[in-house]
């Protein structure tokens, strides 16, 4: 009885400080991510055509195109459903790097639908959040993604 109670409170205390935290394969390797990032983070990033991405304040998210590619015929061109998360550190801290615009930060977005990234090639993309110095965000894979 007290093993099983012990068990039940570490799973809750783990369970609860990790619950935004998830790992996502990524070339062979568990990479651990979060999308508990700061709120300016999460929204829509678009551009001038119809392409964007969007990054919910759940971890899931909508990563559509605006040019599809070259892709196999059983590759539907539709938009792809994710699952994403900014990369940790060794001390769980948002990993990113400063760059001459600002700041960089490598995120992980996983395919959870039929359609994935590269014209159904890959199912995770690694990409970057740019945070450039005059505050605004954009995406490192589009040249004119920037967050509405």
């Amino acid at each position: 009885m007290k093993f099983s109670l012990l068990l039940s409170f570490s799973l809750l205390a783990l369970w609860g400080t990790n619950q935004k935290h998830r790992i996502i394969e990524y070339d062979g390797q568990p990479v651990e991510t979060t999308y508990d990032v700061p709120v300016q983070f999460y929204g829509t990033y678009a551009g001038n055509k119809t392409g964007y991405l969007e990054l919910h304040e759940d971890g899931t998210g909508i990563y559509n195109y605006d040019v599809f590619g070259f892709a196999p015929s059983g590759c539907k061109k539709d938009a792809i459903k994710i699952e994403w998360g900014f990369l940790l550190d060794d001390n769980d801290s948002i990993v990113s790097f400063s760059r001459e615009y600002g700041r960089s930060f490598p995120i992980l977005m996983k395919s959870v639908s039929n359609t994935s990234f590269q014209g159904c090639r890959k199912e995770v993309l690694l990409d970057f959040i740019m945070e450039y110095k005059n505050g605004s965000l954009g995406v490192s894979s589009s040249d004119d993604w920037v967050k509405e």
